[in-house]
C-alpha cells in the first residue's frame, strides 16, 4: 500500500475530521504501487475550495477557478482538489468550465490513463474503479472509458500517452494507441514548448522507442525527421538522448531553435554537427575539436560513436594546451614586439597551432623565438 508522508496525512486527515472525504490520488499512487520514489502527493476531496481554505491556516489559490488550493504546511506546499467533472473543450486542451460533484468515481472518469485514475487514503484503501491496479501489473497503458472521447478532449494526452510508455515501459491497450494516432491531427492545438517538454521527458524515458509509432504516423512533421531517428541512447546525458532523435531530421539547429529550446541545447546540437564532421583520431585532432567546442560536447561525442577516451583523459589530466588563452604568452607580450590589430590574432592562433602539435613549446621564451 501507498505510505502517505506525514503532512500529506496531515491534510486529509483534517478533512476527514471534518465529515469530507480525501484522498490522495494520480501519479502518487500509481508511482507508490510500482514502488518508485514519489515527490509530490495530490490530494482529491469533496471539500469545495472555499471550505479547504477555511480549514487549513496557509493556502494559496493557485487554481481555484478549476478547484484547485495549495495547502502550506510547514512550508511544503500540497494541492488540494475538489472532485469534478469537466465542460466541452473548445482548445483540444482546456475545459471551458468545470462542475464540482459530490462522487470520487465522476472524479476519477475524467482523468486519462486508468493508471493514474486510482485513489488512496489509509482509511478506506484503494479505490480503482476502472482497474487501474490490473493495468499496473500487466504493464499496460488504457485511456479511462472512451479513448477517442479522452484524447478529444486534451490533445496532450497524446504525448502523455507516448511518454509514460517510455518511462514506465508498459504497453500501450491497442485501442487507446489506435485512438491516439487517429487524433494526432489534435497536437497543432498544443504549444510547440509544451510538446517539446514532454518529448524531452520521452527521450529520457527507460524505452525511448515507444516513441516510433506516433513519429512514423507523421504527428511529429515539425522534427523534419528524414529517417530513422535513434531512440537507443543509453546516457545519463539529457542533450544525447535529444540528439539521437533528432540527427536524423534535415535541420536539428532549426528545429531546436522552434521549439523554444535552451541556448545549452542549441548549442549542443550545432556543436554535434560540427564534430560531426571531422576526423578525430590522433590527439591534435581531439585538441583541435576541444577548441571548436568544448569538453562536454566531445565526451558526448566520443560516448555516441564508442570511441576511446584515453587520449582525451590524457590531455585533460595534463592540461595540454589548445586554446588561446592556455598559451604562454598574451596579447600584450606581441604587442611589445611590435604587432599591431589582427595581427596579434593571426600570430596568437599560428602558436596555438604550434603547441596543439607540441605542447613542449608552450613556454613563454620559446613562442616569443618563434614569433620573432
Amino acid at each position: 500500500m501507498p505510505k502517505i508522508p506525514e503532512n500529506a496525512a496531515l491534510v486529509i486527515d483534517r478533512l476527514m475530521e471534518n465529515g469530507y472525504e480525501a484522498y490522495i490520488v494520480g501519479g502518487c499512487v500509481r508511482d507508490s504501487l510500482l514502488g518508485l520514489k514519489v515527490s509530490d502527493f495530490d490530494i482529491t476531496t469533496s471539500a469545495r475550495p472555499e471550505k479547504v481554505m477555511e480549514l487549513f491556516e496557509k493556502t494559496v489559490p493557485t487554481g481555484i477557478k478549476h478547484g484547485t488550493v495549495t495547502v502550506i504546511v510547514e512550508n511544503e506546499p500540497i494541492e488540494v482538489t475538489t472532485f469534478r467533472t469537466e465542460g466541452i473543450y473548445k482548445d483540444s486542451r482546456h475545459p471551458e468550465n468545470v462542475e464540482f460533484v459530490g462522487e470520487l468515481k465522476e472524479d476519477l472518469s475524467r482523468r486519462d490513463f486508468t493508471v493514474n485514475s486510482i485513489a488512496y487514503n489509509e482509511k478506506t484503501g484503494i479505490i480503482d474503479p476502472f482497474g487501474g491496479v490490473k493495468d499496473l501489473e500487466n504493464k499496460i497503458l488504457r485511456a479511462v472509458g472512451n479513448p477517442k472521447k479522452r484524447f478529444e478532449e486534451d490533445a496532450l494526452r497524446i504525448l502523455r500517452l507516448f511518454r509514460f510508455a517510455s518511462q514506465l515501459e508498459f504497453e500501450i491497450e491497442e485501442n487507446t494507441l489506435n485512438s491516439a494516432l487517429e487524433l494526432k491531427n489534435g497536437l497543432e492545438n498544443i504549444s510547440r514548448e509544451r510538446i517539446f517538454t514532454e518529448l524531452q521527458k520521452s527521450v529520457n524515458g527507460k524505452n525511448q522507442k515507444a516513441l516510433l509509432p506516433l513519429i512514423h504516423s507523421g504527428a511529429l512533421e515539425f522534427l523534419r525527421i528524414t529517417g530513422e531517428p535513434d531512440l537507443a541512447v543509453n546516457s545519463d546525458n539529457p542533450d544525447l538522448r535529444l540528439w539521437g532523435l533528432l540527427r536524423s531530421s534535415d535541420n536539428p539547429v532549426l528545429v531546436l531553435k522552434n521549439l523554444k529550446a535552451s541556448n545549452r541545447q542549441i548549442a549542443f546540437a550545432e556543436n554535434f554537427i560540427n564534430l560531426s564532421g571531422l576526423e578525430i583520431n590522433t590527439k591534435e585532432d581531439i585538441k583541435n575539436a576541444l577548441f571548436l567546442t568544448d569538453e562536454q560536447t566531445v565526451r558526448a561525442f566520443f560516448e555516441y560513436y564508442k570511441k576511446d577516451t584515453a587520449k582525451l583523459n590524457e590531455i585533460i589530466k595534463n592540461n595540454e594546451p589548445y586554446r588561446i588563452s592556455h598559451l604562454a604568452v598574451t596579447g600584450e607580450d606581441l604587442q611589445k614586439l611590435g604587432f599591431v590589430g589582427k595581427e596579434i590574432g593571426e600570430r596568437l592562433e599560428a602558436l596555438r597551432k604550434e603547441v596543439v602539435k607540441d605542447p613542449q613549446k608552450n613556454e613563454k621564451v620559446t613562442l616569443l623565438r618563434l614569433t620573432k
